[in-house]
């Protein structure tokens, strides 16, 4: 391997993040005595939106290292999950639950890579017993179903609008509300329509 002293400062920096941040919410659950349980019933859009992304980290990360053996993948998805903690507000117990879910998954999994530091934070935040004979963290399948989905709405090849549907809407539907689009109107107003595809 060819050796570049940026991409271990790079690296460095990335762990020192993640120390702060796990040192912060060790700080805010000694404020609170105990971590909150997470109540996945009441999650809000964005906290469903994280809890999606802690599983799909989980997922990923473990078929990196398990299958694929592509640390640098991994690791690269570790580093985005940890921005998106980050940016997390803190408002309610949800949040301290999800972010300490989170940053558990985020221990576990960077173990294999960095494990001294990973071991210290394991028991900073209530991890029980030593990390290395802790379980590897579970892909919750709830966490990863998406109750809305974007849609990119084009006409003539050209985005025209994006418009967040659920699911499980029909095709139909899905086509009377992008024509229906605001800023779809003046390109299709007196035209008619040759081809729809959804």
């Amino acid at each position: 391997l060819e050796w570049i002293d940026s991409g271990v400062e790079g690296s460095n920096r990335f762990l020192k993040r993640f120390w702060r941040l796990a040192n912060e919410h060790a700080q805010l659950c000694e404020t609170k005595s105990a971590v909150p349980a997470l109540d996945t019933t009441s999650l809000h859009k964005s906290q469903k939106t994280l809890r999606r992304e802690i599983h799909q980290t989980i997922e990923k990360v473990t078929d990196d290292l398990g299958r694929r053996q592509t640390f640098n993948t991994a690791v690269a998805k570790v580093m985005e999950l940890l921005n998106s903690l980050q940016k997390a507000e803190i408002k309610d117990n949800n949040d301290i639950a999800l972010q300490h879910e989170g940053l558990m998954a985020m221990v576990k999994l960077l173990n294999p890579i960095t494990p001294h530091i990973c071991e210290h934070l394991w028991s900073l935040l209530g991890g029980k017993g030593e990390l290395q004979t802790s379980p590897w963290p579970l892909v919750d399948a709830s966490a990863l179903v998406e109750d809305e989905k974007l849609i990119v709405v084009q006409v003539n090849g050209k985005v025209r609008a994006k418009m967040t549907v659920a699911t499980d809407i029909s095709s139909e539907q899905a086509k009377h509300e992008a024509l229906a689009q605001e800023n779809v109107q003046p390109f299709i107003a007196g035209k008619s329509i040759r081809k729809v595809i959804y």
